[in-house]
């Protein structure tokens, strides 16, 4: 290898790739061209003597150089036009500089030969064909120096020296010219060749820095349109796909897929944002699997990420087929450094043109739809329509007048009655809250709690409320207990107990006749918190009732480790007890249950007087429900009292 290199350097073959591709490219459009320059030389020399030397000299001579010449150049011209093996390019030029080599000394021998014959006028002519003939080759040789070096020695030196060597000072002369002339020339391809390499290594310095550049440019690319967690395309790459829709042919159809993760915080609460990170890379894995080559997945950031399928037609079933799938995927656990996740997916769809006719109605009506999907429960996917639109224009409507009308006081409490069942003796009642707008409309609670709780409001709504039923309880009498309900929300403050009981002795009302009731999803939420806020307020004297019992995950364990001083069943149980068996068998096993923890039972959903009968039989011993009385204002209230005294008052003097 290193007697190569040698070599190498010292025929000028190029030691690196780079440039022994660059000789080859040069030489393999130059060479042909330097053969055919010395067939026409030697044709015009051989002509030019042709009378005066002998046939062998004027005629077989040029025929044998041409034939050579002709051959050498017919190889190069079928030489591949691509760059062929390394190790072949350096083959070829070495053979080329000993072809040079050979030609060259033949050329410049035939010249020598032909002056023995020749008067000074006729050597001064052949000297000058030799000579330019090798100035030319030289130059279809500078890529290779070694072979231009050794035309011009071995072609121009015979000739010159036998001008040199001829007594004519005028042949003399010319000799020494050419010698100068040589060492000018050789000196060029000196230059010639350093120049050659220092423009192939600006080259290639230019096109390594291009090459950086382009990978630069390309990762840039990356970096606005993927998203580098996961590599799937980002936002701004589903926002430009959207927006070439309107190119799309009107008989086919694109839908827009909108996913949510579902419980993903808690994840990344619990272990961490590295493990969130993994979970989102599996998650994008099997988005990409399910979609395929059906469709496009994108992530848009945080937990939400986005499908686009090409439809053949608007009505096409895919969409939908395709929401299920990958709902079903996200249901399934996730395995992730030896611990497993559970998480979920709502999906909202829009189609276009069918549900909008540009990429940001599109985008918007798809989140729409997955509002709803959320809504209904989660891990569901909801196609959109037209009525969505509608409840999301609403509720962005109600959201501005609660808002206001909470800081004028607009909303009122309303009070159920909540009755001793065997007596039917009114014993207290539950606070319910009620919206009046300005249109004179009613707003029901289960659609403006939901919008209390997102903006953050619901705790000051029900302090609100709380205040004004503290001053209304006042007036139905010592004996009367006030029920609230308090959200999972409300018990995230931690100074929830401080401000109901605040309230409480601005109004004068003993906490004794306060009942909260807490829902089992609401402990859940946060059962460190809620415990500390339940204990606070019992020490004070609060009441407390599990609401809607039976219907979460951990009832019993709640009624042993909190003081509640009673449960409320769920009106699922008690609306189905005159027929339903399962359900009389689900209530009689609660209110004995609450028996044996020393606990009263209130039942919800009393609505004929057949569910009262065998609620007494079994023995609860409170209810509430439309049976006894709808909510009604503070005035309905105090009506109802004065009826209830009434009728008690009547039936002890039957009694007496």
């Amino acid at each position: 290898m290193t007697f190569l290199r040698a070599m190498n350097g010292l025929w000028a073959i190029g030691t690196s790739a780079e440039l022994v591709a660059a000789q080859y490219r040069a030489l393999r459009n130059q060479i042909p061209l330097m053969y055919a320059l010395m067939i026409v030389d030697a044709g015009f020399l051989a002509a030019a003597t042709f009378h005066d030397v002998p046939l062998l000299l004027s005629i077989g001579a040029p025929i044998l150089l041409a034939v050579m010449a002709a051959v050498r150049a017919l190889i190069w011209l079928k030489r591949p036009g691509a760059i062929p093996e390394i190790a072949n390019i350096r083959r070829y030029l070495r053979g080329t500089v000993v072809v040079a080599a050979i030609l060259s000394t033949a050329f410049g021998g035939w010249g020598f030969v032909l002056m023995n014959f020749a008067t000074p006028a006729q050597i001064f002519s052949i000297a000058l064909y030799i000579f330019v003939g090798t100035i030319g080759c030289c130059y279809c040789l500078q890529a290779l120096p070694a072979a231009a070096r050794l035309v011009l020695l071995l072609g121009a030196a015979p000739v010159t020296v036998r001008l040199l060597l001829s007594h004519d000072w005028y042949l003399f002369g010319i000799g020494v010219n050419f010698i100068l002339v040589a060492a000018l020339i050789a000196k060029m391809l000196s230059s010639y060749h350093d120049g050659y390499i220092d423009m192939l290594n600006s080259r290639s310095e230019m096109l390594v820095e291009q090459a950086r550049a382009q990978s630069a440019e390309r990762r840039a690319q990356q970096l606005a349109y993927r998203d580098v967690l996961t590599e799937l395309p980002n936002r701004r790459a589903l926002s430009e796909h959207l927006a070439g829709l309107r190119f799309l042919p009107p008989e086919r159809a694109v839908a827009l897929l909108v996913l949510d993760l579902d419980h993903f915080k808690a994840v990344n609460d619990v272990h961490g944002h590295h493990a969130g990170d993994e979970l989102l890379e599996r998650v994008a894995e099997r988005l990409t699997a399910i979609v395929e080559e059906t469709g496009t997945a994108y992530r848009l950031g945080g937990d939400e990420f986005a499908i686009t399928l090409d439809l053949d037609r608007a009505d096409s079933d895919i969409p939908e087929m395709l929401a299920q799938r990958i709902v079903s995927m996200l249901a399934a656990p996730f395995w992730i450094d030896g611990l497993v996740h559970h998480i979920g997916g709502s999906i909202g769809i829009s189609l276009y043109p069918r549900d909008a006719t540009d990429s940001d109605t599109l985008m918007r009506r798809a989140d729409i739809a997955l509002y709803q999907a959320k809504a209904s429960g989660r891990s569901q996917f909801r196609m959109f329509e037209r009525a969505m639109d509608a409840a999301i224009v609403r509720r962005s409507v109600l959201e501005q007048e609660f808002r206001r009308d909470l800081e004028q006081g607009a909303f009122r409490p309303y009070y159920q009655p909540i009755v001793r069942l065997e007596s039917e003796e009114i014993t207290g009642f539950e606070m319910l809250a009620r919206w009046q707008r300005e249109d004179g409309t009613d707003v029901g609670p289960c659609e403006f709690i939901p919008i209390a709780e997102e903006c953050g409001l619901v705790g000051e709504l029900m302090l609100n409320l709380l205040e004004q039923a503290c001053i209304d309880a006042t007036a139905w009498g010592p004996g009367l207990t006030l029920s609230i309900n308090v959200s999972p929300t409300q018990l995230k403050d931690r100074w929830l107990s401080e401000k109901i009981l605040r309230v409480l002795t601005k109004a004068g009302l003993p906490p004794r006749r306060l009942k909260l009731e807490i829902t089992e999803n609401a402990l859940i939420a946060e059962p460190a918190h809620a415990k500390l806020v339940v204990e606070s307020l019992k020490n004070q004297g609060v009441l407390l009732a599990l609401d809607d019992f039976g219907t979460g995950y951990s009832s019993i364990q709640h009624l042993r480790i909190l003081p509640f001083d009673n449960v409320k069943i769920d009106r699922s149980f008690i609306t189905g007890i005159e027929q339903d068996p399962e359900a009389h068998r689900m209530a009689v096993s609660i209110i004995h249950l609450a028996f044996n923890l020393g606990l009263s039972v209130v039942a919800e959903g009393v609505e004929s007087a057949g569910v009262l009968a065998i609620l007494k039989e079994i023995g609860c011993a409170e209810g509430q429900g439309y049976f006894f009385g709808r909510p009604v204002s503070q005035a309905g209230a105090l009506a109802l009292l004065e009826g209830s005294r009434e009728v008690t008052d009547a039936s002890k003097r039957r009694a007496v």
